[in-house]
């Protein structure tokens, strides 16, 4: 048992080594390189997915919703740098221009949180007052004063929502404009058994020729 075992962590020391090994030649070879694009590339870090682990590498599907949700960031005919190579068990990132807009750093399209404009202290005081008084015109003072500043309140609330929708144009306009700058990627997925196959730049350009066309 313990023989399988060691025989097992020294194929996978060896797996490591020879990813590490060719994922510094697939960068040193890359990155940096300008590369011409056939097709046009969606704005977002999911890029492009090409699966040679299966009959069908491409999925127009996929790639025609990406485009319509996200934009394209580089068109077809343009020219890029190759920014990053990565390689990730049987996945290999090929970064160009950036990567692709979403990434941890990037300013995310959440939403504004706006928290309701409280009670003030007076109003406060006018309820507490309200509650014990059983004069019933002054009750029906303090109540109608009581509603001014409730409808004070309500105005108030309605002018943070207004400030938070402009609030999110504002970002989901910058963060476009950002995403149409950062570039994207495509991500390459091999079979199990093809790591020494699939980790040369000969393996990558043939993967890609589809796609782009390497200067």
């Amino acid at each position: 048992m313990k023989t399988r075992l060691s025989m097992l962590a020294m194929v996978l020391l060896a797996a490591v080594s020879v990813s590490a090994q060719s994922e510094a030649r697939l960068k040193q070879y890359f990155e940096g390189r300008q590369v011409t694009l056939k097709i046009d590339m969606p704005a977002t870090k999911d890029g492009v997915n090409v699966r040679t682990d299966r009959d069908q590498p491409f999925d127009y599907g996929e790639y025609g919703n990406r485009i319509k949700r996200y934009g394209k960031s580089i068109r077809v005919g343009e020219s890029v740098m190759v920014t990053k190579i990565k390689v990730t068990g049987r996945h290999i990132e090929f970064q160009l221009g950036g990567g692709g807009y979403g990434t941890f750093l990037d300013e995310s399209a959440g939403p504004v949180a706006v928290p309701p404009a409280e009670k003030s202290r007076r109003e406060k005081e006018l309820d507490r007052q309200i509650n014990e008084t059983n004069d019933q015109r002054e009750r029906r003072r303090l109540e109608q004063r009581r509603e001014e500043l409730r409808r004070e309140r309500r105005e108030e609330d309605q002018r943070n929502q207004r400030r938070a929708q402009e609030e999110r144009e504002r970002r989901e306009a910058r963060i476009e404009r950002k995403a149409l700058e950062a570039g994207s990627r495509f991500n390459i997925y091999f079979a199990a058994g093809r790591v020494s196959d699939a980790l040369t730049p000969e393996w990558v350009m043939q993967a890609l020729e589809e796609f782009i066309e390497a200067k």
